[in-house]
């Protein structure tokens, strides 16, 4: 609630009331809302999205927001401190910055899921929001010779290829079984995939550059990724965008899909 009750313009609160909830039914929460002066929030624990039976993994808890506004048609205009409109979407849009992607806790983040109407009459709109409070599984960003070369404010996932070892078969004539000579272990890949993300085009720019002089430079080095596992003699061989740049919709980063792969030339 900290971090809605945050939110202001023009130096001043944007929401009247924030409260929490305990009952999870989203009519009985529009209706407690409703008897807020918009514009208000509520926010309550409903419990937790759908689990994956499968592998035994619980489900992640769910937070709703609700977000009371003013209907454009009647009532008064819900105006901050200098005089700006903060209509619905103005709202939904305010609270999704402050909330899309934040840390709760160390290791703990909000995701939004959804939004929809919860509740509308003559004078009041009642939006529904619900988040997801997510576990940080990957706590530091990767680095290739020391350096966090995604960028501090990307999202890198590093998948370890097979692990391969060459071998030459063989057999003797009316010997049961086959034989190998053990040839060596091979070059294993790795690749880093996600999304390379920085607040403006110029800061991407810039972690772009740092990639592909990592790419043409011939020399191998140490990698060490997000789960403190190190990887010696590692060579970055191909940078690939996946997709277009596009600017991320809360935070208004660059972002930029890729790929980056390397080979791990001693096992």
């Amino acid at each position: 609630m900290g971090l809605i009750s945050g939110i202001q313009s023009g130096g001043q609160d944007v929401f009247r009331s924030v409260e929490g909830f305990s009952d999870p039914d989203r009519r009985r929460g529009a209706a407690q809302i409703g008897r807020r002066v918009a514009p208000a929030s509520l926010v309550t624990f409903t419990g937790r999205v759908r689990s994956n039976v499968e592998d035994s993994v619980v489900g992640l808890p769910k937070l709703t927001v609700l977000v009371s506004s003013e209907n454009l048609r009647g009532g008064d205009d819900p105006r901050a401190g200098d005089g700006t409109w903060h209509g619905g979407y103005e709202l939904l849009g305010l609270v999704t910055a402050a909330l899309d992607g934040a840390l709760v806790q160390t290791d703990r983040r909000l995701a939004q899921v959804d939004e929809q109407v919860a509740f509308a009459d003559d004078t009041h709109v009642v939006y529904e929001q619900r988040y997801v409070v997510d576990r940080l599984t990957e706590l530091a960003a990767p680095t290739f010779d020391s350096v966090v070369l995604a960028g501090s404010d990307s999202l890198v996932h590093v998948v370890v290829g097979e692990l391969k070892a060459e071998t030459a078969a063989f057999a003797f004539p009316g010997i049961d079984g086959e034989y190998r000579h053990h040839l060596g272990m091979r070059a294993r890949e790795i690749v880093w995939t996600g999304q390379l993300r920085a607040p403006s085009d110029a800061g991407l720019n810039g972690i772009e550059t740092g990639i592909e002089v990592a790419v043409a430079n011939p020399g191998s080095f140490e990698m060490v990724d997000a789960w403190s596992r190190t990887y010696a003699d590692c060579v970055c061989e191909r940078f690939v965008r996946a997709g277009r740049r596009r600017r991320h919709p809360v935070s208004g980063y660059a972002v930029q899909p890729f790929a980056l792969h390397f080979a791990q030339l001693n096992v």
